[in-house]
This record gives structure tokens, C-alpha cells and sequence, in this order.
């Protein structure tokens, strides 16, 4: 059994990466693709990545961080989350 760390070459790896780039394009370019409008985007980001709808306090904050950076920026947020990255 592995036991559980995470290192600050695995977080930088995860934030710079080109490969995790290409897939935050890609990810963001399908979510457009598939939901109308800055909530439906969002919902549907938590829905594919988490396997969940968000939670008010997300849906707010993702509402608002896509609004001034973009949805790429939810993209790779969601990518980089204990949650995605981890089984439970």
C-alpha cells in the first residue's frame, strides 16, 4: 500500500503541466459545447469531473471566479482538488 502524500512537485506538476493544460482546454471547450450559460457550465463541470452537482457556497464562488477569469480557470481549479484527485 502507497500511503497518502502529496508533495509539492506533485502540486506544481498538476498547476503547470502541460498535458493537465491541454486537458483544461479540452474540458472547457466541451462544457461549452454542452451547457448554455455560466451556471449550466458550472453545474455541468461539477457533474462530470466530481460525479455531483455543486454545493451553493460552489456554485457561487465557481459562478464568480469563471466570470472574472474564465471557465478555464474552474477547469483547472476542479482538476486540482483533493476530490478529483483522490478515490474515497
Amino acid at each position: 500500500n502507497r500511503s497518502t502524500t502529496t508533495t509539492s512537485l506533485q502540486a506544481l506538476s498538476l498547476m503547470n503541466n502541460a498535458f493537465v493544460q491541454h486537458r483544461v482546454q479540452s474540458f472547457s471547450e466541451r462544457l461549452r459545447r454542452e451547457a448554455s450559460g455560466v451556471d449550466d457550465q458550472v453545474r455541468r463541470a461539477f457533474q462530470i469531473a466530481l460525479g455531483r452537482a455543486p454545493n451553493t457556497h460552489e456554485a457561487s464562488s465557481s459562478r464568480a471566479l469563471v466570470e472574472r477569469q474564465g471557465l478555464e480557470s474552474l477547469c483547472w481549479g476542479i482538476f486540482n482538488t483533493s476530490e478529483f484527485l483522490y478515490v474515497q
